[in-house]
Order: C-alpha cells, then sequence, then structure tokens
C-alpha cells in the first residue's frame, strides 16, 4: 500500500543546510531512490515551448487494470491513499474511508468527495513530449501507480480549478506554505521520472517556488519499465485559408514555407492553420491571427485585404482589444489616448477600451496638437505646437483622425491682432482663422491693442 504522508514527509525533511550531506552534483543524472535537491533535478529537464500537436485524451487509456487484480486505477489509489482501512463493496468497490487532500488541506469520508488528479495532467504531459509517446507509454502514464506522486485523490472543486494547468498558472490553496514546496518537487520528480520538458514560464514559476523552501529535496522515483526517450523534431504543416501561406512548426521554430520547400518536405498535406479573425468595434479592418501556441512569439498576425477574407469564407470576425501593429499616442496638452490600427483608422479610446488594450504603452507628442479658439469655432492642426506653426482642418480631417478635443486658448503663439491705419476694423491672423473680428470676439480675446499698419 501506497503511503502519501510517510513519503511526502520523506521529501520534505531531507532538508540541507550548509552542508550538511549534499547530493551528488548538479550534473549527474539521478540513481532513483536517492535523495537529491529538487533544484538539481529541475536543472535536468529539457526546456521547450509546449507541442503544437492537437491533444487527444483517449490516446491515454486511462482506468486500465494494469496489474491484473481486477480493479481500475481510481479504485486502486483510492484504497492505497486511504488512512484508514476502507470499507469495500463487491471486491473493488470503495464505499468509505478516508482522504487527505493535501493541495487544500481538506480531509474526506466519502469517496463521493474526491477525484483522480495526475499530477502532471495528461494534457500537460501531452504538451510536454508524450505527443511522441507509443500507446503503452501514454497507457502506463494515465494509471501510473509505480510512484506515488503521478496520481492522488483530490478535493473535486479543487481537481476542477487545477485542470490541465502547469505551477506558472496554478498552485495550491493549501495555507501551508510546505503544501507549494512539496507540490513542485512532486511535479519535478513526475516530470523526471517520464522525461518530460518543461517550458520557460513552468521552469521560472517553480524556481520562484523553490526559493521559499530551504533547499528542498526529493527522492529519485523508480524509473518505468519503458521509460519514454527524448522526442524527435516534431513538424506540423499547416495552411492558411485566407492567403494559402504553408507554415512549418515545430516546437522552437514556426516558418513561413515557399513552394519549393513545401515540396522538398514531401509535399505533405497542411493541416488548416488555427487562425482567428479579429477586429477592433470601431474599425472596418480585419486582422487574422494564426496562433500555434500560446506564446505570442509564435503568432502570425496578417491585415487581410477584402479578398482575403472572402478566400477565407467570410469568416465572423470577433472584437478585441489589442491588435498587433496598432499605434498609440497622445498629442500635445491633451489627456486623450488614440489608436491607429494596421488599416489606419484612428480612434480616441475611452479608459474601458484602453484597459481592453493591456493599458498599451503610448507615445508623447509634445509638440503636436489640435487647437481651436475660445472665441471662434475654427479648428487648427499645429505641427509646431510650440510656435504656433499650423493650419486650419475641415471636418473631414477632424472625423479622420478620430475626433479629438482640441485644446482651448484665447491666443495662440505668434498670432496677430491687427488693423490698417485710419481703419476701425480690427483683424485676426493665427494658424486656426483669418478674419475681422466683431466687437464680441476682440473683447473675448481681453480686448488686446491691435498692431496698425500701414502708418505713414
Amino acid at each position: 500500500m501506497r503511503d502519501r504522508v510517510r513519503f511526502t514527509a520523506a521529501i520534505v525533511a531531507l532538508m540541507l543546510i550548509g552542508s550538511a550531506s549534499a547530493p551528488a552534483a548538479a550534473a549527474a543524472a539521478p540513481v532513483p531512490g536517492e535523495h537529491i535537491l529538487v533544484s538539481d533535478v529541475l536543472n535536468q529537464l529539457r526546456v521547450e515551448a509546449p507541442s503544437p500537436a492537437t491533444f487527444d485524451r483517449t490516446l491515454f487509456r486511462e482506468e486500465r487494470d494494469l496489474d491484473g487484480d481486477g480493479c481500475i486505477t481510481t479504485q486502486e489509489v483510492l484504497v492505497e491513499e486511504s488512512d484508514v482501512p476502507p470499507t469495500m463493496v463487491d471486491g473493488c468497490a470503495v464505499a468509505s474511508g478516508q482522504w487527505q487532500s493535501y493541495y487544500d488541506n481538506i480531509v474526506h469520508i466519502d469517496p463521493a468527495a474526491v477525484e483522480l488528479n495526475h499530477l502532471v495532467a495528461l494534457k500537460e504531459a501531452w504538451l510536454s513530449g508524450a505527443w511522441s509517446w507509443t500507446a503503452a507509454q501514454r497507457e502506463a502514464f494515465a494509471n501510473d501507480v509505480g510512484d506515488p506522486r503521478t496520481l492522488t485523490m483530490l478535493t473535486v472543486a479543487t481537481s476542477a480549478a487545477k485542470a490541465d494547468k502547469d505551477p506558472a498558472a496554478w498552485l495550491p490553496p493549501s495555507p501551508f506554505p510546505s503544501a507549494r514546496c512539496t507540490y513542485v518537487s512532486e511535479w519535478v520528480a513526475v516530470k523526471w521520472r517520464w522525461n518530460l520538458a518543461v517550458d520557460h514560464a513552468e521552469k521560472a514559476a517553480i524556481q520562484k517556488v523553490l526559493a521559499g523552501c530551504v533547499q528542498e529535496t526529493l527522492v529519485a522515483p523508480p524509473l518505468p519499465a519503458d521509460r519514454p526517450g527524448i522526442p524527435p523534431a516534431d513538424t506540423r504543416y499547416y495552411i492558411a485559408k485566407y492567403d494559402g501561406t504553408i507554415w512549418a512548426v515545430t516546437a522552437t521554430s514556426v516558418r513561413a514555407l515557399t513552394f519549393a520547400q513545401w515540396q522538398a518536405a514531401g509535399a505533405p498535406k497542411p493541416l488548416p492553420a488555427p487562425t482567428e479573425y479579429v477586429k477592433y468595434a470601431w474599425s472596418p479592418t480585419i486582422s487574422a491571427v494564426t496562433m500555434f501556441g500560446t506564446d505570442k512569439s509564435r503568432w502570425v498576425w496578417k491585415h487581410v485585404s477584402a479578398a482575403e477574407w472572402k478566400r477565407a469564407g467570410n469568416p465572423q470576425p470577433r472584437t478585441a482589444g489589442w491588435i498587433e501593429g496598432s499605434t498609440y499616442y497622445q498629442w500635445a496638452d491633451s489627456r486623450q489616448i488614440f489608436v491607429q490600427d494596421v488599416g489606419g483608422k484612428k480612434h480616441a479610446l475611452t479608459a474601458a477600451e484602453w484597459a481592453a488594450s493591456g493599458y498599451q504603452p503610448f507615445e508623447k507628442r509634445p509638440n503636436q496638437t489640435f487647437v481651436k479658439l475660445s472665441w471662434h469655432p475654427s479648428i487648427a492642426f499645429l505641427v509646431d505646437y510650440a510656435s504656433g506653426i499650423g493650419s486650419p482642418i475641415d471636418g473631414a480631417r477632424w472625423t479622420a483622425e478620430g475626433n479629438p478635443t482640441p485644446v482651448v486658448r484665447t491666443r495662440l503663439p505668434n498670432d496677430v491682432v491687427w488693423q490698417n491705419y485710419g481703419s476701425g476694423t480690427i483683424y485676426y491672423s493665427g494658424p486656426t482663422v483669418t478674419k475681422a473680428l466683431t466687437p464680441a470676439e476682440w473683447r473675448a480675446m481681453g480686448s488686446p491693442r491691435p498692431e496698425v499698419w500701414g502708418a505713414p
């Protein structure tokens, strides 16, 4: 019978302080049964991007009776992890017992309150190398009772919250810090036992937890009879429906192929590329984003033309908060933030839209802005705000710029209030307008003394 409590204690009790019985050098492969620093084992795991291969849970053949005793895997683990002798019905069915769900430190006596949980979920295993395994290896992993860390009984709700996440996305909610140390230690042990890779974010998350543990050690697990090897380079071929581009995708690269390169690879039949079509709610521009994994560096963006969109079958685009290629900026003396999409459409962002963009950084344009006079409706764009250099814009230009709220001023740099010698008419000349002033407009300006032109 497995005893998770005693086994976990063996993992966390051997914390090495100072020079006390340090394990072998980090470069040495662990020997099953030896105590070794978790960080040393972690550093022996391959670091790879998750495989793009499509996950199929049915390939793992769960709930088998691999030892031939008539009991399936869940029944075996229920019996082995019960802290008291379980009550059995009909040979293998478990009616009651006592199980400690160590992820959340909850004790259950009803077997219906817990469910079998793969520490390294089947999908996570698939993405980390199991895509290349044989059917027998996947079956052995899915039903692994050879090491108590692979499978455990867990509170149903906690199991659902964990799902197929790795330590970068989920850690035990237990109030005891040691639970997280144990969790990542066992995670590393299972990955090493089955020769699975970690990705960069996953490894960083494990290292962050270990930094709060006192030189966490683990007992190197026994190796399965048919331990998987390092998977071969897995190349999948995809075709973008909107333009026919064929992509060669591996765990480490995404490459567009020429026709000759595709032929040289044996002209493999490409799969439909995993493409979404997105747009801003305020713009007609549609972009295609093809996502070969969750890492944004493996996403391919394309502003699609009307013909390309039609070729793709006129898909309904999804409204997005951020689209690659968008430019964010702010004019001088303005609090508004604008975005220009890849099609050239400009828009003043609301607070909600900026939040939806992920608060994208924006370029400040400190000496360019839109202005209007407080006493006149015309709007000008100043290319040199400090010097008052610019020209009036019409309604079409203002709309095309995203209807920016202009900076309102009574006067602008280097404008002129003047009158001809001998005339009572006062004029204004500035970047927004040149006109004869009405008495009300002149007073609204503060009744400035005009320059006199043409005096003898």
